[in-house]
């Protein structure tokens, strides 16, 4: 689904029909409304309404109307979201529930409105100078317009290479910005400002009858999420780990297949033929036995296991920024992805589930909470809580770890961290990133000081749950599966209504009796198999990245030397540092976490980045 417009042109007017084409997703077909100085359109199923002087645009999908007084029968979301514009004016996307980014054109006040949805699943940009503005879904939608120019924006990039969180609209290209999720951009009378409508720290408390009905309510909530993302749907896929969210998501999905007659292919994720991942503790490196318990309790899921092989990284993390215009991210984790969406791209499948969000949410395990109360002095409550989490095996110092060290100063912080043997890395271990780039632009301090870590930032009163949530914006990646497998992405554990549930009820539901993720355990009783519903181990992602990223040392060494021609990434990252970790290549060891952090985060992560770059100028040699 693909939306464009550009609004109060004199002259020069943006090619919209360019812009669509660029974006589009499949044939265009686009419908359009013009009128003086100003003209919008839509294409891939995106949906368009005019009433009078209102014309809404509207691209993803549109789950629930909150209120009455918005009518649904018989029209289209474009009339739905123009009929709650008139409602409710500034606040109307607070009253619609889906994952959706829309357009409100007003004529008569000369106002413009562009919305997207709370946790931004659906992408929305704009360019503006003085009165004009172009928007599109995509900024190549935007780049198509001659007036904008194609450059990269330097602190984007730091921020990007030190794992920071995106807080404000800056995106990769200066000059472009986004419509910042749970947000509302108004452009009227000459300026333009982000309004934040979506507020879930203002949720009213839920207080429940019983701790049963906290999780009847979840897994109920869930159901709800599932059923709105496969409605109509006939080739449903899912994501199956060996993890809680993947595996309740699939189990809740092939229940509701089932009574339509239909099948599920719950695709799993392996490590190649003749890996041994047993030096890996405390994790589990292959999850297909586990996931496979999940698919025989169902017998309408087609269990496809994905082994982590496909083309070759390079070739992998380019085709990821030609369709998603942005760097990889989780750079070791794309030959097996890659290799999921094509297995589904194969069997037909239009709607891909996931359970991406699920940690911050149905398996939420509370931790934050346990450090809000030290930071409020709620001692005894805090005590009762940890003494209970370490009954149940829950150590000392990783409580200590967990919820006391990120209320310290960063120096305090890290000497403990040190000192009982639980080190906490410094930017230069984790990110190729430049010193002098990232003070320049202004982000070393915040990246030193969060190290990574989003737990580590100054939260104030805010919901952990909040931070980790915003954290990225992943909408362009999520769009760019259509682009590549023909599937829409779906994640059921982000669905707004169950967030603000989780976010409302009582926290010490999520780790009741000193159970770990206590409340999606007791909601999917009977549901999963217990060996995977009590499993308390982590799946472990790609455990035989190192494979590939051997199989790529040639081709790092020549990218290596390409970058070093490169003004971008010679700017923006440590090239010194990356060549040698090429000459002190490990033998070995691969699974250590001093080896993780140098090779599938600086080395991995900075060569997908300065790759990016480096063909955006050009350099495709």
């Amino acid at each position: 689904m693909t939306i464009a417009g550009a609004i109060n042109f004199t002259n020069d007017m943006p090619d919209l029909p360019r812009a669509l084409r660029a974006m589009a997703l499949g044939p265009a077909r686009p419908s359009w409304h013009r009128e003086t100085g100003t003209m919008m359109g839509v294409c891939d199923d995106a949906e368009l309404a005019v009433a009078g002087p209102i014309v809404a645009l509207f691209h993803g999908r549109l789950d629930e109307v909150t209120e009455p007084d918005v009518p649904r029968a018989g029209l289209s979301a474009a009339n739905i979201v123009i009929h709650a514009y008139r409602r409710w004016g500034l606040d109307f996307p607070l009253r619609l529930i889906g994952d959706f980014a829309c357009a409100v054109w007003d004529g008569q006040t000369k106002r413009l409105l562009l919305a997207r949805d709370a946790l931004g699943f659906q992408p929305l940009h704009f360019w503006r100078d003085g009165n004009q503005v172009f928007f599109a879904t995509e900024p190549r939608g935007l780049l198509t317009h001659p007036q904008i120019e194609r450059q990269v924006d330097e602190r984007w990039i730091a921020r990007w290479l030190a794992l920071l969180p995106q807080h404000d609209a800056c995106t990769l290209y200066r000059g472009i910005n986004r419509v910042i999720p749970g947000h509302v951009a108004l452009f009227e009378d000459g300026t333009a400002r982000q309004l934040r409508y979506w507020r879930p720290e203002e949720l009213r408390p839920i207080r429940l009858a019983r701790d049963e009905d906290y999780a009847e309510a979840i897994r109920a909530l869930l159901d709800q999420a599932i059923r709105c993302r496969i409605a109509g749907a006939v080739a449903v896929g899912s994501h199956l780990s060996a993890g809680l969210d993947s595996s309740s998501v699939a189990a809740l999905t092939a229940r509701q297949l089932d009574q339509r007659g239909l099948r599920l292919s719950a695709f799993t994720a392996v490590p190649s033929s003749g890996f041994d991942g047993s030096a890996v503790r405390d994790r589990i490196w292959d999850e297909g036995p586990l996931a496979a318990r999940v698919a025989e309790a169902y017998p309408n899921i087609d269990h496809v296991l994905v082994p982590n092989e496909g083309p070759a990284l390079f070739d992998v993390l380019d085709q990821i920024g030609d369709a998603s215009g942005i760097p990889a991210v989780n750079t070791m984790n794309q030959i097996w992805s890659h290799a999921l969406g094509e297995a589904a791209k194969r069997r037909g499948v239009t709607v891909m589930l996931s359970g991406g969000k699920g940690n911050m949410t149905i398996s939420y395990d509370g931790f934050g909470y346990l450090t809000r109360l030290a930071r409020d002095g709620e001692w005894i409550t805090l005590g009762r809580h940890l003494r209970t989490l370490h009954r149940t095996g829950t150590s000392w110092l990783s409580l200590g770890n967990r919820v006391i060290a990120p209320l310290l100063p960063p120096y305090m912080r890290r000497f403990l961290r040190g000192l009982f043997g639980r080190p906490e890395r410094g930017l230069r271990e984790y990110s190729a990133l430049r010193s002098d780039f990232a003070d320049r632009v202004g982000v070393l301090d915040e990246a030193e000081s969060m190290a990574g870590n989003v737990g580590n930032s100054d939260l104030g009163r805010q919901d952990v749950r909040l931070a980790v949530l915003g954290r990225t914006d992943g909408a362009m990646v999520w769009r760019s599966y259509k682009r590549r497998y023909g599937f829409t992405q779906c994640d059921p554990t982000a669905d707004r209504r169950l967030i603000e549930f989780c976010l409302a009820i009582p926290a010490e539901q999520f780790l009741l009796h000193g159970e770990n993720r206590s409340l999606i355990r007791r909601a999917m009783q009977g549901i999963l198999p217990d060996i995977v519903r009590l499993e308390r181990r982590k799946g472990m992602q790609a455990a035989d990245w190192s494979r590939h990223m051997i199989a790529a040392r040639p081709e790092i060494e020549a990218e290596i030397e390409r970058l070093e021609r490169s003004p971008l990434a010679k700017a923006s990252l440590d090239l010194p540092r990356l060549r040698s970790l090429l000459e002190n290549w490990p033998d070995g060891g691969w699974h250590r976490a001093e080896v993780v952090y140098d090779y599938q985060l600086a080395l991995a992560r900075g060569l997908a980045t300065g790759r990016f770059l480096r063909r955006f100028e050009g350099g495709n040699e």
